[in-house]
């Protein structure tokens, strides 16, 4: 973990309301899942920085892919290439790989995808292909589609509208899919009501599952407490230093 002061390579605004950009960290790689407390202008009130799920490391620049949801995204969305942002990272636990054969499967909902880009790359170096389940609310929310193509990821999407791939839920389709057979993990990041469902899956069918939650951060050290998030025995975890990514079996929805 380093608090590191780094220069923005490239700014790129996406469809309407998403962007991507690349900081030259430095760092040879990362944990798909882990995180960083990046820096973001100072204007309309905003103060503290904010968590973002790294997406990729192309040499030594890192990825994230953002969506404008705040003060605190909306003052990001404005920087430009060659400024300098302060980035603390990489934080937190990310995902972890199971031994022996089957399916690697990842469960993304809509900006959730962010880390399955550097984990299928990751898959791809060791000869695995990724099988992803990809739901968003429209066609309009899905990001890095010919990214992970370009990986080999076997791709699986449903939209809420119909808009492209299956109309409906995308735990629906992954229940369709492995309806006789189990993968050797699932992998899932996105809203709370997608973990949940995963959840639900998986473990009665035991199904190794990880899942990484979204909160509120303050410092990302653990110091705060403003992220916790509670176990199945009631007790409460910091989502900065034990999670985000936490085993299925912990978490209590």
């Amino acid at each position: 973990m380093k608090d590191k002061l780094c220069r923005i390579a490239y700014h790129v605004a996406l469809q309407e309301g998403y962007f991507r950009i690349g900081l030259e960290t430095g760092w040879e790689s990362f944990v798909p899942g882990q995180f960083g407390m990046l820096e973001v202008p100072r204007q309309d009130g905003v103060l503290l920085r904010r968590p973002f799920s790294f997406a990729r490391q192309l040499g030594g620049t890192t990825e994230i892919l953002y969506k404008v949801v705040g003060r605190g995204t909306e003052a990001l969305s404005k920087v430009s290439t060659g400024q300098q942002l302060r980035l603390l990272g990489p934080l937190g636990r990310g995902f972890e790989d199971v031994s022996g054969e089957g399916d690697r499967v990842g469960v993304a909902g809509g900006y959730g995808i962010a880390p399955f880009l550097q984990q299928a790359s990751l898959l791809k170096a060791q000869g695995r292909t990724l099988q992803l389940f990809y739901g968003a609310r429209k066609q309009h929310d899905l990001i890095y589609l010919q990214e992970l193509s370009d990986l080999g990821v076997k791709l699986y999407i449903t939209t809420e509208d119909g808009s492209q791939g299956e109309r409906g839920r995308v735990t629906e389709l992954l229940a369709k899919v492995y309806a006789s057979a189990a993968p050797a993990v699932v992998w899932s990041c996105g809203p709370l009501g997608l973990l949940h469902a995963v959840q639900n899956w998986a473990l009665p069918r035991g199904i190794p599952c990880e899942l990484s939650v979204e909160e509120t951060m303050g410092c990302g050290t653990g110091v705060c407490l403003g992220c916790v998030v509670q176990d199945q025995e009631g007790r409460y975890r910091r989502a900065c230093i034990e999670g985000p990514v936490f085993a299925g079996e912990c978490l209590k929805f």
